[in-house]
C-alpha cells in the first residue's frame, strides 16, 4: 500500500518576504501570471529561514499543482517559458511541475531540464543556468 506524501504546511514566517516578493512578481503568479489569490508559496524542503530563492508568488491553481493536484497539461504550457526564469524558485517550481505533467515525455523536456540544471534524482536545480 502506497503511503501518500504528507503535504508540507506553509510557514507563517514566509509572509515576511511578502513585500519583496510582491515587488518582484508585480502581484502576479510567477508561474502563470494570474492575479487569482496570488500569495507567497515556499518550496520544500524549507530552509531554516524563508528565503527569496525558495519562495515565489503563486496563484491558487499553481499552488494546488505544487501540492500534488492534477496538472492539466493544456493549461500548463506556460511552464515551457517559466522554466527559463532568472528566479531560482520559479525555475525549480516549473521543473517540478513539468516532471509531473502529461507533457513530461515531450522531446524538449529532457534537454530543457538539463540545460537549467534540474536533477530529478535530488529534485533540485543544481547548476547555474548556462
Amino acid at each position: 500500500i502506497a503511503i501518500a506524501k504528507k503535504r508540507a504546511r506553509q510557514r507563517a514566517s514566509v509572509g515576511m518576504l511578502g513585500k519583496d516578493l510582491t515587488r518582484r512578481s508585480k502581484g502576479r503568479c510567477e508561474l502563470c501570471g494570474s492575479k487569482d489569490d496570488a500569495r507567497p508559496y515556499e518550496l520544500v524542503p524549507f530552509p531554516d529561514e524563508p528565503t527569496m530563492e525558495r519562495t515565489l508568488i503563486a496563484c491558487a491553481r499553481c499552488r494546488d499543482w505544487l501540492e500534488g493536484g492534477e496538472i492539466v497539461a493544456i493549461e500548463a504550457r506556460f511552464l515551457e517559458e517559466t522554466l527559463w526564469s532568472t528566479e531560482p524558485s520559479v525555475r525549480l517550481a516549473s521543473a517540478r511541475l513539468i516532471m509531473r505533467a502529461d507533457f513530461a515525455d515531450d522531446p524538449w523536456v529532457r534537454d530543457a531540464l538539463e540545460a537549467v540544471g534540474y536533477n530529478p534524482a535530488t529534485d533540485e536545480i543544481e547548476e547555474p543556468m548556462h
